[in-house]
Formats: structure tokens, sequence, C-alpha cells
């Protein structure tokens, strides 16, 4: 919750989703690097195509793409909004699990009914909180309410499109991170080193948005990549740390 709000103030005043995705994820592979290689180098064995291909892979929907979704549906939303719908990705996970039989249902144990009564009152919850509409969240201040709800399109005609696209955006956030729980965990399974195995997904997916953002502010140069606000700074801090926990 305190990352997410102050993302939402640092991208306000002009903080770059792909920059700050970036910084964050340099940032993390060089505090796991060090941590990796002292504490994991003589044990872990050689890389493998497979194993390449699975951290590639798990950089780019635990890291990469997860992160920039989810700080793209706060430019266009609200951050309330934003915590409220990533309740939804238990929900997925646990649908793709079935789907791919990684985990059995077993509607007919208690264990099985539990999973699924505890995916249907996640899926309310965040469905409630999303979309509920009624008294204001706040004190009127000088005749005015403010909701914690989406902008009307009345007065800015883009603000419905653009409300849509960081709903999708954050939709788009919980299947990254449900897709990443499962591949995750049969990476685990092939390559229980865990120093290394965060340092390889943060060092990926640093090149990855890296590549994409230098594409994307091509015109720009080196001035799209300065930090030099307190503020950002301090939040890209704490996204690495928030980052890390998550990991």
């Amino acid at each position: 919750a305190v990352m997410v709000s102050l993302v939402k103030v640092a991208m306000n005043g002009g903080l770059d989703p792909l920059v700050l995705v970036t910084l964050q994820q340099l940032t993390a592979a060089i505090f796991l690097g060090p941590i990796a290689y002292f504490r994991e180098g003589k044990a872990r064995p050689k890389m493998t195509l497979e194993i390449f291909a699975y951290l590639f892979a798990s950089a780019a929907l635990g890291a990469a793409l997860r992160q920039y979704m989810i700080f793209v549906a706060l430019r266009y939303t609200t951050a309330t909004f934003v915590t409220a719908f990533s309740n939804v990705a238990p929900v997925l996970t646990f649908l793709l699990a079935a789907a791919t039989r990684s985990e059995s249902l077993k509607l007919r144990t208690a264990t099985g009914a539990a999973k699924l009564a505890g995916t249907l009152v996640s899926l309310a919850g965040a469905m409630v909180l999303t979309f509920y509409r009624g008294v204001p969240l706040t004190h009127a201040h000088r005749g005015q309410l403010h909701y914690f709800a989406a902008p009307s399109p009345a007065g800015d005609p883009g603000a419905g499109k653009r409300w849509t696209l960081g709903t999708v955006a954050i939709l788009g956030n919980c299947v990254c991170l449900s897709c990443w729980f499962l591949l995750h965990g049969r990476l685990a399974r092939k390559y229980p080193y865990v120093y290394s195995c965060n340092a390889f997904m943060s060092t990926f997916s640093f090149l990855q948005v890296a590549a994409v953002g230098l594409c994307a502010h091509r015109s720009l140069g080196l001035a799209a990549w300065l930090v030099t606000s307190k503020f950002q700074i301090l939040t890209i801090l704490y996204a690495v740390r928030t980052h890390l926990s998550f990991i």
C-alpha cells in the first residue's frame, strides 16, 4: 500500500513507469549479485538452456511486465482502485492452476471446498471495492464531494479511455502474476538457489525493460533517465525493497 501510494505521487510528478522499473531492477540486481556470488557461487550448477529459458520468462512475467503494468495502471486510475483490483490475482492463479492441473480441486474435501470458497470471496471483495459507488468516503469541502471512483468522462472526453486502459493494465498485471506463480514453482524445483535465481531474474528484467525504454525514449536521450528528485529516488528505493520482499 505504501509503495502504491508513493509511486502514484511520483508519477504525478513526472516519473516515467519505464524509467522506474528499469532503475528498480538495476538496483535489485546490483544488490543481489554479490550475495548470490559469495553464498551460492560454488554450489550452483552450470547454466543450461532450459534454466536460462525459465529464468528469462520468469523475469519477463514476474518483474518486467508485471511491474510495468501496475505502474501504468496507477498512472491512469487511482491507488485505491489498483490495490482493490489486485485481489483478482488469487482467483486467476486458482483457475490457471486447476486448468493446467498444477493442483487438484477435490471439491468434496474440506480443503478443496475452502479453496473454492476463498476464491469466490476474494473475487467478490475485489469487485465490490472496485465498482462500488455510494456515499462519499471523504468529507465535503466547499461544496465538492470527493469519491474513490472512476472519473466521470463528462468533463474530460479522454478520461473514460484512460480509465479503461488502466483497468486493462491492472488485469494484465494479475494475469502475469498468476502465470509467474505457476512458472516460478517449476523453476524453484529445477534451480533451487534463491539468491542466484532472483539475481538472474532482476538482471534479465533490467535488460528487458531497458531495451524497451531506450527505444521508447530514443529522442530524449539520457535526459529521460536522470532522476534528481529526492522523493522519486526514495520511491525507487522503496519499490526495490518491496520487490525484494515479494521475490
